[in-house]
């Protein structure tokens, strides 16, 4: 095998790295998974050295199993360890081994999600926490994940979460000490222990780690960028007697901090680790150099960052297109009407997709390939108006519009507490299968019906349902979904889903949204009609031609690419979205956008619309994002011929 032939000189540098910390800047399709198999298989050949010895740690199975396969092929050697793979999966092996170090058995039960739900609710019910402000199990679970992975506060962290509302998070932490306790008197681990009890076993049992420290000579990382503060100091445990670690990743590209990553293990890898040699991989194989020259303007304004600048391979291709339609609408047919260019041309629609930042911003999209029987796959999520939350505030308005609605009815009850479906039906029942509650008398009687922990906040909402007819709100549907999230479902959310922030950005979106129909009843009835067309052009992976337009957030869409790109809603407000840079800035929302513009091999088309319609009726007339006007005018070809 001749690795100088193989590889280009950034790949070759790195791969060939001699002894002590590497770290491996890889920017965006330059080969980081090549130069990874590569380093794997120029260890054993070249070094000598026996795989079991070899530890590579990713962020998912198929990654680590794509890269040891093809360094098996490489080297006509299996990589028989068993440790490699992703961090969980090394820190269950080396608990296998060591539980009985820190209390567990070795046969110990890894709960899944469904199990952790179950223990965290049995754990709030014994404490009595049968409160109407108690966070819901999925929500505890990924909120003690996200702070355990920190290594942070508990009570720091659940005082930020349930700032201004009514949760007691001394009760949540009372539930997380019972669960904690719970768990290691059933010999059981949640997903997120495995992690924190592997670096328990390594921090404070000298012989343990000693032994791993020895058993692996060299260290791979994939993704470092992605780290969290506990998988950065397992890794550092590890390394700290050979110090052959080797990370691979991109600043450029660390986007998930709301799930607990921090760059900055990447960005001060060189402070932890002296010495460290820095290889950059800067050769792009994806994209034309039109692509990645608005690439390069995308993210320089980042200050915090290594620097690095896209090269091409490729010949030249297409400009990048700027389009500044009038709104969501004439957006949506501007895509359609592009895709079907593309087809003409025989790109397949397959080979094309949609991205945007958040999932109202796919509203309109949604909606306008339905009317155009254009089959589209939503690989974010379930589509828009299927989500739960968009679902649950559409039920206001769906009771008031037909008193005879059972589902809707039903649905509103059992978001409050100690009401499920039989206690619901009852109701609906029992006040005659036809509810209409623009009436105060079947108010009334409604709140005489319902369990005492409910009847409280059935008095929140109950106006809401009295204004529709006292205001005559039947216009303004926007404003009743309004009212009843300000009221009730902004602060369910908080209480009963791990990502209310997202959520409430889809609420508003809808309610601005709402403003183009006449009547709340022509506003459902335009819902149902494109949710059944919905059926056959937007329904799930498994169901849809093969050929159909790729619908997604950027953060679903990383790791991907397509001959095509559409990034939508580029306004300032909405992308970069205006919650996130208040509390964050704008340098994570800029790493989004430069996600966004590497997918994209041949065409890339950015889309910023002109306007909004407001809840008010009226129009808020939009910015251009700051992210567009950092790309120098000559690198974009405007294309408004369709407007």
């Amino acid at each position: 095998m001749n690795f100088r032939e193989e590889l280009n000189e950034e790949q070759y540098a790195a791969v060939t790295a001699p002894d002590g910390p590497s770290l491996v800047i890889a920017a965006a399709g330059t080969g980081k998974t090549r130069t990874l198999v590569y380093r794997l298989a120029w260890l054993v050949k070249e070094r000598g050295l026996d795989p079991r010895h070899m530890l590579l740690l990713t962020f998912t199975n198929k990654a680590a199993r794509e890269m040891l396969d093809r360094a098996e092929v490489l080297v006509n050697q299996p990589f028989t360890s068993g440790y490699s793979g992703t961090f969980h999966h090394f820190a269950n092996r080396i608990l296998r081994a060591h539980a009985d170090s820190i209390g567990f058995g070795r046969d110990f039960t890894i709960l899944d999600s469904d199990d952790t739900k179950k223990l965290l609710r049995s754990c709030a019910d014994d404490l009595k926490m049968d409160k109407k402000h108690f966070p819901k199990p999925q929500v505890l679970m990924s909120i003690f994940g996200v702070i355990g992975g920190q290594m942070g506060d508990l009570a720091d962290g659940l005082a930020d979460r349930f700032e201004n509302t009514e949760v007691d998070f001394e009760d949540v932490i009372k539930v997380h000490d019972l669960y904690q306790k719970r768990k290691k008197e059933q010999n059981a681990m949640d997903f997120d222990d495995l992690l924190y009890y592997a670096l328990q076993l390594l921090e404070k049992h000298l012989r343990i780690r000693e032994f791993y420290q020895q058993e692996f000579q060299y260290i791979l990382v994939d993704e470092y960028q992605d780290t969290n503060a506990i998988q950065a100091r397992m890794v550092e445990l590890l390394a700290d007697v050979h110090r052959n670690i080797m990370v691979v990743g991109d600043d450029f590209q660390s986007i998930y901090s709301w799930r607990g990553a921090d760059y900055r293990n990447f960005l001060d890898f060189e402070r932890h680790y002296p010495g460290t040699r820095e290889f950059k991989l800067q050769i792009n194989y994806r994209s034309t150099p039109e692509i990645l020259e608005v690439a390069n303007a995308a993210i320089a304004g980042n200050p915090e960052q290594f620097q690095k600048e896209l090269k091409a391979v490729r010949a030249e291709g297409a400009y990048p297109l700027l389009s500044t339609p009038r709104d969501g609408s004439t957006q949506a047919r501007y895509i359609i009407e592009k895709v079907q260019e593309l087809k003409h041309k025989g790109i397949s629609t397959a080979d094309m997709c949609v991205l945007y930042r958040a999932h109202f911003h796919a509203m309109e999209l949604q909606m306008e390939l339905a009317r155009a029987s254009m089959p589209y796959i939503v690989t974010s999520g379930v589509r828009f108006f299927e989500q739960a939350h968009i679902k649950d505030v559409c039920t206001v308005l769906r009771i008031l519009v037909n008193p005879g609605d059972a589902l809707a009815f039903t649905r509103l009850l059992e978001l409050f507490p100690k009401v499920g479906k039989k206690t619901s039906l009852k109701i609906f029942r029992d006040l005659g299968g036809r509810v209409n509650l623009q009436h105060p008398e079947t108010c009334g009687q409604l709140a005489g019906m319902l369990p005492p922990a409910a009847r409280e906040e059935w008095k929140k909402i109950e106006p809401v349902f009295l204004a529709y007819r006292e205001e005559n709100l039947d216009a303004d549907p926007g404003e009743l979904i309004y009212r009843f999230n300000k009221i009730f479902y902004n602060e369910f959310m908080v209480e009963n889903f791990d990502n209310p922030k997202y959520r409430a950005e889809d609420i508003d979106g809808l309610i601005d949204f709402t403003t183009r129909f006449e009547s709340t009843e022509s506003f459902l009835s335009e819902i149902a009609l494109l949710t059944n067309l919905d059926a056959e052009t937007g329904a799930p992976a498994e169901t849809v031609p093969s050929d159909s337009l790729r619908l997604s957030t950027i953060h679903q869409a990383k790791g991907l690419e397509f001959k095509v790109i559409f990034v939508i809603f580029l306004c300032e407000g909405m992308f970069p979205g205006q919650k996130s840079v208040e509390e964050n800035g704008d340098s994570e929302e800029r790493r989004l956008f430069y996600v966004a513009v590497t997918r994209a091999k041949d065409h890339l088309f950015l889309c910023a619309p002109e306007v909004r319609r407001q809840r008010d009726g009226g129009v808020i007339f939009l910015d251009p994002s700051r992210f567009i006007s950092e790309i120098p005018s000559h690198l974009l070809q405007n294309d408004n011929g369709f407007f």
